[in-house]
């Protein structure tokens, strides 16, 4: 039995192993020539393959070289495969999501109208490519700030958070200007009201539009460069706690909205005085995760699941009526760089190991490479996961990590990096 996974990058880069503990083989496939060399952070799939393949654009010619592997299953590994998994699975009648002609599971514009469409509370959202319709558009709303971003893009790629007109023409400008994450040309903009609240996000897999809510998880943001928010750390919430019972049922509505049916999903969602608000749910795993740890708190973890669902869907199926209870205290902590500048040695990363709650930690960049303060996901210079019975351990070792990056946790040679910031206020 084999898998088809495309872009196995990110989280996705945990897929082959995941799949080959069930008995099943990966053939994977690049959505692009050179995808995985455009990729923060994006090392080529580990461990051996039954099959390396490239998307050229002809998705005829890629089905003839798939149907020899005889796949029972395909599998986005990153955003960037989304919609080619998609298209491989109605092409070799495999299961998959419900084929829409809008994207939805794509495009922020087509997504926030399908979920209000489904009858739940989706941001106001506006997608153009002229900027006389963005101001007119937000000065009719009266409201400032408003969140600008590509419609098609994910994550924190290219999102700015405007106050004024002049922020506002300077982000149109800067996205029209720009690429989006997976190297193509941003033509449209979407303009979203700013939402206020608690943001949440939730990690499902799903079978036969069966869906199961692996785990939900708490942001914690703090303000950035020119006070921007930057995330700060992320924790597991408990089945017993209130906002459960109120993101449960939205993020399954929101799932069938989309068309999820099959497979991993991620979803974003603010938590906000009037209730749950889609923030974008991607049809894949959640990114820079390590598996192993969230494992060790949850008993489980998404990739496993996902691999699960793939190779026993009925074992799958008994597990999606119960609720995801983290079992140790965990904390996912974005790292953040508090200054620019080239960063010459990782020889303080022993003092973070020695954290009693060090469980493990990931980094998106390598010595040599120039760091710039970081304003979002994209200037972060990775993760860090505290795991510890005791929470006050993990506050007391967070706080810890917290000075050293201001101590020069990274190195880094002053006046060495590149701008000081990407975004605007």
């Amino acid at each position: 039995m084999h898998c088809l996974v495309v872009d196995a990058y990110s989280t996705g880069r945990f897929l082959p192993a995941a799949l080959a503990a069930h008995g099943i083989g990966t053939v994977h496939i690049d959505s692009a020539p050179g995808i995985g060399d455009r990729l923060v952070g994006a090392p080529r799939p580990p461990g051996p393959c039954a099959g390396r393949l490239t998307y050229r654009g002809d998705l005829d010619a890629l089905v003839t070289a798939v149907r020899p592997y005889a796949a029972a299953r395909v599998l986005p590994g990153n955003e960037t495969g989304v919609d080619l998994a998609d298209a491989l699975s109605a092409q070799l009648g495999l299961p998959g999501n419900v084929v829409d002609g809008r994207r939805v599971r794509r495009d922020k514009y087509e997504m926030a109208a399908a979920v209000r469409t489904h009858g739940l509370r989706a941001p106001d959202t506006l997608r153009t490519h002229r900027f006389d319709a963005a101001l007119a558009w937000t000065r009719a709303r009266g409201r400032w700030p408003v969140v600008v971003k590509p419609a098609d893009s994910a994550g924190t790629d290219n999102v700015f958070f405007c106050a004024g007109p002049v922020q506002l023409c300077t982000a149109f400008d800067h996205i029209l200007r720009s690429v989006n994450f997976a190297g193509a040309r941003n033509r449209t903009v979407v303009v979203q009201e700013h939402l206020t609240g608690t943001e949440y996000f939730a990690n499902t897999v799903s079978v036969a539009g069966r869906h199961h809510i692996a785990e939900i998880w708490r942001y914690h943001k703090r303000p950035g460069r020119g006070g921007a928010p930057v995330y700060d750390y992320e924790e597991p919430v408990p089945a017993r706690d209130p906002a459960t019972a109120v993101l449960r049922p939205y993020v399954l509505g929101v799932l069938d909205a989309l068309g999820v049916r099959n497979g991993p999903a991620h979803s974003e969602i603010m938590l906000t005085g009037e209730g749950p608000v889609l923030i974008e749910t991607g049809a894949r795993l959640a990114g820079s995760i390590l598996p192993d740890v969230v494992s060790r708190c949850f008993g489980t973890d998404h990739v496993a699941l996902t691999a699960l669902a793939c190779a026993d869907p009925a074992a799958f199926m008994a597990l999606t009526d119960r609720r995801a209870q983290p079992r140790t205290p965990l904390r996912y902590v974005s790292l953040i760089a508090p200054r620019a500048g080239r960063l010459v040695s990782l020889d303080r990363f022993a003092e973070i190991r020695a954290l009693p709650s060090y469980a493990g930690h990931h980094l998106a960049v390598e010595v040599g490479d120039h760091l710039v303060p970081t304003v979002d996901a994209a200037t972060s210079p990775g993760v860090c996961y505290l795991l510890h019975d005791d929470p006050r351990q993990i506050e007391a070792d967070y706080r810890r990590l917290r000075a050293l990056e201001e101590a020069d946790l990274y190195g880094t040679e002053a006046g060495t990096g590149g701008p000081d910031a990407r975004r605007p206020a």
